[in-house]
C-alpha cells in the first residue's frame, strides 16, 4: 500500500512525460516560426519608409500619432481614401504611441506578425491534413519565402498581415467548433470581423468555411447554411463598406478583360511561389488585354485545365479541389483591381499572402502522396536534405528581396531593370531624381522610356522636370501634350495651374485647377490649391466649400486641415 501510495504521490508531484513532449510540440513550432522571418526580412528593420504609400498612409497621416478620441473617430468614419482599414490604422497610432514615426517600430511589428502567421498556417494545415511534421515545413516556407517580402518590408503591407492572421484565426476556430466545440464559433465570428476591419478582402472567408465544411468536414448543405449566416451577413455588410471607398475609384473593364486578367495573375502567382525569382513591385501591363495575346491566352488555358479536372474528381480527391478551390477564393478579390489610376498589373506580391496557404495545403499533400507511393524504399533522407536546401535557398532569395527595399531609388530601378516598359517605374524614379536635383539623369530615364512606346505620363513627368528647372515654355508643352494623350486625366491640367500659379498668372491658375476637380471630385490637394486662390479673391464661402469637399473625400489631409483653419 505505502508503495502504491508513493508512487501516486511521485506521480502527483511530477508532470506525465507525455505532456512534456506535448508542450515542446507546441513551443518548438512557436519559437522556430517565429525566428525564421528574422533570418529572410531581419534586414528591414534597418530600412526607412517605402515610398509607395508610406508617406501617405505613415508619414503624412494626422490620424496615426497617437490613439487620441478624434483619431479614433477619423480611422473608424473614412477611407485611407481608398481603403477601410480601421483595425490597421489603429496599429499604426499604437506604433506612434510606442516611438513616434521611427520605422524600426512598424518594421519589427511587421516582421512579428508574420511570425505569427506562419505558426497559423502551421496549425491550420495541421487541422486540415493532420500532418504535423509536414505541416509544421509548410509553416517554415510561409515564414522564409521572397513572395511574401512586399507584405512584410513594407511597412504599410501591414494590411495584408493583420487580415490574414485574423482570417486564419477565424478558420481554426470554426475547424474547432464543427469538430464538437461549438463555443469556438463565435470566436470565429469575432475573429472575420475583425479581419474585415484590417482589409475588406476578407469578406471571401465564408466561401473558404463553406469549401472546408463541405469537401473537409462532410458537412450538410443545412447545416453549413446555419453556421455561416452570421459571416455572410457581415461580408455583406463590408462589401457595401468597400464599395464606398474603391467605387470611385475602379476603372471600367469588360467581363473578357477581368477574366483574362485573372487568368495571368492566377497562373502567375503559382510560377512565382515556385520559382521566386525576378520578384519586383511593379508587373505593368501595357496595351490591350486580348483574348489571342499568349499572356493571357495560355495562362486562362492552363487554369481551365486544372479547374475542370479538379470538379471531374471531386469526390475521389476532395483534397485537390479545396487546395485550388481556397487558392482562387482567396485571390478573387484582387481580380478587379488590376487598375490603379491609367496604369494595369498583373500582378502584386502581396496579394498572393494568403492565397499561398492554398497551394501549401496541395504541397502538404502532395508530399504526404508521394512519400506513400514510395515508402518501401523510404527516401525520407532524401526529403530532409532536400527541405534544407529549399529553406536555405529561399532564406537567401528573400534577403535579396528585402535589400530591393532598402531605399526608393533602389526599389525603382530594380524594377525597371526586370520590367523596363514600366511607365510608373521610370516616371517613379525619373521625379526621385528631379527632387535630389539630377534634372538631366532623371530626363535620360524618361527618353529611355520612349523606345517602349510614347505614354502621357512621360510627358507629364517631363513637365514637372522642366518647370523644376525653370524651363516653363517646354514644361507647358509638355503638360499640353499629356492633356492631348489623355484627355481624361486630371493631373495634366493639376500640374499646368501649379506653373501657373508659381508664375503669377491666378486665373489661368484658377481654370486648370477647376477643370481638374471638375474632371475628378475626390482630387483634394487640386481642391486646396483652388480654395487658396479664391480666398485671395474674396471668394470666402466658395473657399470653404471646396476644403469641407476636400475633407470629406481625405480627412488626414494635412494641407486642407491648415487651409481651413487659416481661412
Amino acid at each position: 500500500m505505502l508503495h502504491v501510495s508513493r508512487c501516486r504521490s511521485l506521480a502527483t508531484r511530477n508532470p506525465e512525460p507525455e505532456t512534456d513532449h506535448v508542450k515542446r510540440q507546441e513551443l518548438i513550432p512557436i519559437g522556430l516560426l517565429l525566428l525564421l522571418p528574422f533570418l529572410a526580412f531581419g534586414a528591414s528593420l534597418f530600412h526607412g519608409f517605402a515610398p509607395v504609400d508610406d508617406w501617405f498612409l505613415i508619414v503624412q497621416n494626422l490620424s496615426i500619432r497617437g490613439p487620441t478620441w478624434e483619431n479614433l473617430q477619423t480611422i473608424f468614419m473614412s477611407y485611407d481614401p481608398e481603403l477601410y482599414i480601421p483595425l490597421t490604422l489603429f496599429s499604426f497610432q499604437l506604433n506612434y504611441l510606442l516611438g513616434g514615426l521611427s520605422p524600426l517600430s512598424f518594421h519589427l511589428t511587421n516582421i512579428l506578425l508574420h511570425g505569427l502567421n506562419a505558426f497559423l498556417v502551421f496549425r491550420v494545415l495541421q487541422l486540415f491534413t493532420n500532418k504535423h511534421e509536414l505541416s509544421l515545413f509548410a509553416g517554415i516556407l510561409f515564414a522564409v519565402h521572397p513572395l511574401n517580402a512586399e507584405a512584410v518590408v513594407w511597412a504599410s503591407g501591414r494590411k495584408d498581415l493583420l487580415s490574414t492572421f485574423f482570417s486564419l484565426l477565424s478558420i481554426i476556430f470554426y475547424i474547432l467548433s464543427v469538430r464538437g466545440k461549438p463555443r469556438f464559433l463565435v470566436g470565429s465570428v469575432v475573429s472575420h470581423l475583425v479581419s474585415l476591419l484590417s482589409k475588406a478582402t476578407a469578406i471571401i472567408l465564408p466561401a473558404v468555411l463553406a469549401l472546408e465544411a463541405m469537401l473537409m468536414e462532410r458537412l450538410s448543405i443545412k447545416k453549413i447554411w446555419k453556421h455561416l449566416a452570421p459571416f455572410i451577413l457581415l461580408s455583406i455588410v463590408f462589401i457595401v463598406i468597400a464599395f464606398g471607398g474603391k467605387g470611385r475609384v475602379v476603372s471600367s473593364s469588360t467581363m473578357l478583360e477581368t477574366i483574362l486578367m485573372a487568368a495571368r495573375s492566377s497562373v502567375f502567382y503559382v510560377q512565382k511561389f515556385i520559382l521566386p525569382v525576378n520578384l519586383t513591385v511593379f508587373y505593368e501591363h501595357r496595351g490591350p488585354i486580348l483574348l489571342d495575346d499568349p499572356r493571357f491566352f495560355v495562362p486562362l488555358l492552363l487554369l481551365i485545365m486544372i479547374i475542370v479536372p479538379c470538379m471531374i474528381m471531386i469526390r475521389r480527391w476532395p483534397e485537390l479541389a479545396f487546395g485550388c478551390g481556397f487558392y482562387l477564393i482567396t485571390l478573387s478579390p484582387t481580380f478587379l483591381n488590376f487598375h490603379k489610376g491609367s496604369a494595369m498589373f498583373f500582378a502584386v506580391d502581396r496579394y498572393a499572402y494568403l492565397p499561398s496557404v492554398g497551394l501549401l495545403f496541395l504541397f502538404v499533400e502532395g508530399i504526404h502522396f508521394l512519400r506513400t507511393c514510395t515508402e518501401k524504399r523510404s527516401i525520407a533522407p532524401l526529403l530532409r536534405g532536400a527541405a534544407v536546401l529549399i529553406v536555405t535557398m529561399l532564406i537567401g532569395l528573400s534577403l535579396h528581396q528585402t535589400s530591393t527595399w532598402s531605399t526608393p531609388k533602389k526599389l525603382y530601378t530594380h524594377a525597371l531593370a526586370l520590367y523596363p516598359d514600366s511607365v510608373v517605374a521610370r516616371t517613379d524614379l525619373a521625379r526621385l531624381l528631379r527632387d535630389e536635383g539630377d534634372f538631366q539623369k532623371a530626363f535620360d530615364v524618361l527618353k529611355e522610356g520612349l523606345v517602349y512606346g510614347d505614354h502621357p505620363a512621360l510627358h507629364l513627368t517631363a513637365g514637372t522636370i522642366l518647370a523644376a528647372s525653370n524651363r516653363t515654355p517646354d514644361a507647358i508643352v509638355e503638360f499640353q501634350k499629356a492633356m492631348t494623350m489623355d484627355p481624361l486625366n486630371p493631373e495634366p491640367h493639376f500640374y499646368l495651374g501649379s506653373l501657373w500659379e508659381q508664375t503669377g498668372n491666378m486665373e489661368l491658375a484658377k481654370g486648370e485647377y477647376e477643370k481638374a476637380v471638375a474632371m475628378d471630385p475626390s482630387y483634394v490637394i487640386a481642391r486646396v490649391r483652388l480654395a487658396g486662390i479664391l480666398k485671395s479673391q474674396g471668394a470666402l464661402m466658395e473657399a470653404e466649400n471646396h476644403l469641407r469637399e476636400a475633407l470629406k473625400w481625405n480627412p488626414n489631409s494635412e494641407e486642407a486641415r491648415k487651409a481651413i483653419r487659416e481661412l
